[in-house]
Order: structure tokens, then C-alpha cells, then sequence
């Protein structure tokens, strides 16, 4: 068994045991099962009142919602991170920009997001946008600045100048930190979904989770939050996956270049 399948292994045992503890506690009366229902209990009550046709409807819109965003915000963060990095002039111009904004908390955003895009899809993809820029600028930004010199005088030795040495040395050498950039990203995009979905909502997870707060159907808010976890636990994993493919067949690309 390889490192990868021995971790998955141990994560999703760590998942089991936590829910297993969960169920346990709210089993054996220490704790109110009207706020704390065990997750199997949750879980079938939720889908009883949930059917699960609508369920996955909620769940196709928000991993709509999701896609959207975090592709937005990876790929200008991205682009922003290699030209910011590279070129110490657009660095110095678009670093203050960049430190001023990212402390801010996507959920203060949405104020904004209703001015200026009103109250349909594009505000809630804002949000989620938000919420996967700036991890991803600042981990790849980051393995731009953290190129070895070595490598790069290596590459110029060879000839490689410029935009060439870019493309076949800089942007392969910080790939394991964009790599980490695109996955911390893609988890803090479900993060803000539930908040991208307060905004006058109609369908979707985070709408699900707030309406039955509303209704007092704690169950059903159960449902939602580990249906969240459980399609972002399985999406980060093919995440994973892909991107070490990706990596791998970009470094063979520029080394056979």
C-alpha cells in the first residue's frame, strides 16, 4: 500500500471514530438529543424530510455555485501571483492592493455584493470567488518568491531568457505551492458557501441549512452541514489527485522541452 492510499486510509478512520464518538455522546444522555441528535438519527430524519431528489438538487447548485467561484479566483490568482512575482514592478504596485484586502472576511463582503451585483447568482459567486482568491495568490505568490537561484541561473546557463525561462523553470519550480494554494482555496470556497447562499437563495446547501434554522429542524441542518463535509472531504481528494497528475505531466512537458 502506497503513502497516498495509507493516508486516505487513516483520514477516513479518523472520520468513522469522530462520528462514531458523536453518536455515542448523544446516545447516552448527556447531552439533549432535541440540539444534539446522534448522525444516523439526523441523517434519516433529515432525508425523510428532505427526499433525496431534492437533496441532490441542492447539492448540483451548490457545487455549481462552487466551480464557479473557485475557478474565478484560482485562475486570477494564479495569473496575478506568476506576473507579481516575476516582475518586481507589478509586484510592488499590486502587493499593498492585495495586503489591504486580504484580511478582510468574504461575510463583510456581502453588503457590497448586493450593490453591485444584486441578488442573483453573480453575487453569490463573488462571495465564493473571495473566498479562493486570496489563498491561492498567496501560496502560489509565495513559491514565486521562494524560487531557488540556482535553478534560475541553471536555466540562463542552458540559454533560456524571459518569458522561456518562465514558462520551463519559475512556473514548474513553484507548482507544489500553487498546488497547496488551489486546495486550500477550494476548501475555504465551501467555507463561504453557506454565506454566498444567504443571499435571497432559492436552492442549494446553504440555503437548506438556513431555512430549517428557520424552521427549528435541527436534523435537516445536521444533514446539510455533513453533506458539505462529506462532498468536500471526496472533492478535495480528487482534487488531490488531479493536480499531482497535473504537475507531474507539466514537469515531463518542460523537461523533454
Amino acid at each position: 500500500m502506497n503513502t497516498r492510499a495509507a493516508s486516505m486510509l487513516l483520514g477516513l478512520f479518523g472520520v468513522v471514530l469522530a462520528l462514531t464518538v458523536w453518536e455515542g455522546l448523544a446516545r447516552s444522555g448527556m447531552v439533549s438529543q432535541a440540539v444534539f441528535p446522534p448522525p444516523s438519527h439526523a441523517v434519516v430524519t433529515g432525508l425523510r424530510k428532505i427526499p433525496p431528489a431534492d437533496l441532490a438538487n441542492h447539492m448540483l447548485t451548490s457545487v455549481q455555485r462552487i466551480a464557479i467561484g473557485f475557478s474565478l479566483g484560482a485562475l486570477l490568482g494564479i495569473v496575478l501571483a506568476i506576473l507579481g512575482g516575476w516582475y518586481r514592478v507589478i509586484g510592488n504596485l499590486i502587493r499593498p492592493v492585495v495586503e489591504l484586502l486580504r484580511p478582510i472576511p468574504p461575510l463583510a463582503w456581502i453588503p457590497m455584493a448586493i450593490v453591485w451585483f444584486g441578488l442573483g447568482e453573480p453575487s453569490k459567486i463573488f462571495l465564493i470567488f473571495l473566498g479562493a482568491f486570496f489563498p491561492v495568490l498567496t501560496n502560489a505568490w509565495k513559491g514565486m518568491a521562494g524560487i531557488d537561484p540556482t535553478l534560475l541561473r541553471a536555466g540562463q546557463t542552458m540559454g533560456l531568457k524571459g518569458p522561456e525561462l518562465l514558462v520551463k523553470v519559475a512556473i514548474p519550480a513553484a507548482l507544489p505551492d500553487i498546488a497547496t494554494g488551489l486546495r486550500i482555496g477550494w476548501g475555504l470556497a465551501f467555507g463561504v458557501l453557506v454565506a454566498a447562499e444567504l443571499i435571497a437563495a432559492e436552492s442549494g446547501l446553504g440555503y437548506l441549512i438556513m431555512n430549517a434554522r428557520q424552521l427549528g429542524e435541527v436534523e435537516v441542518i445536521i444533514l446539510g452541514i455533513l453533506v458539505i463535509g462529506a462532498l468536500n472531504l471526496a472533492t478535495d481528494a480528487l482534487l488531490g489527485v488531479l493536480l499531482a497528475k497535473w504537475m507531474g505531466k507539466w514537469q515531463d512537458k518542460t523537461h523533454r522541452d
